[in-house]
């Protein structure tokens, strides 16, 4: 009897550490798994423009619209042209930009981030073959290289 009870007690010791256990690692894999999927559901390629669909490319001409008509009533409104350029830049329309990021880098003639812009957005217009501008306007993801704007693969290893 004492020795069927002691059996009982170590079977019920290690069902209650191992639904513990369970516990415990159901909640971290589901957590695991959802950040693989999550990482797998974003842009394939972080360094790669990504073309606008249609539905996006509408909702910025709307947006640019908006921005022209208050252009409209206050040429010089920073707000405004800084929108408009960010607008026009996500939708390919390079030669749509200069216009406006000429005016702002007369208003923030200090600013020399501008004026590089401008002149990436004009050399692009002018050699269509080169990459795309990189846009300091928007908000970017700094990389761990020392803030270059280009990043290096990882070594690896022999």
């Amino acid at each position: 009897m004492a020795s069927t009870k002691k059996i009982l007690q170590k079977t019920f010791i290690i069902a209650s550490g191992l639904a513990f256990l369970g516990m415990m690692t159901v909640p971290m894999l589901t957590v695991l798994r959802g950040n693989a999927n999550q990482n797998q559901t974003e842009a394939p390629s972080e360094g790669a423009p990504q073309q606008p669909t249609a539905a996006e490319i509408e909702q910025l001409k709307s947006i640019a619209e908006g921005y022209e008509k208050v252009l409209q009533r206050e040429p010089d409104n920073p707000n405004a042209l800084q929108g408009l350029v960010e607008a026009r830049l996500q939708m390919g329309d390079l030669a749509g930009a200069i216009t406006p990021m000429e005016k702002l880098t007369k208003i923030y003639p200090e600013e020399e981030g501008l004026k590089q812009l401008l002149a990436a957005i004009k050399l692009q217009v002018e050699n269509p073959q080169l990459p795309p501008p990189q846009n300091p306007l928007a908000p970017t993801v700094p990389n761990n290289q020392g803030g270059g704007t280009e990043s290096t693969p990882p070594p690896t290893q022999p």
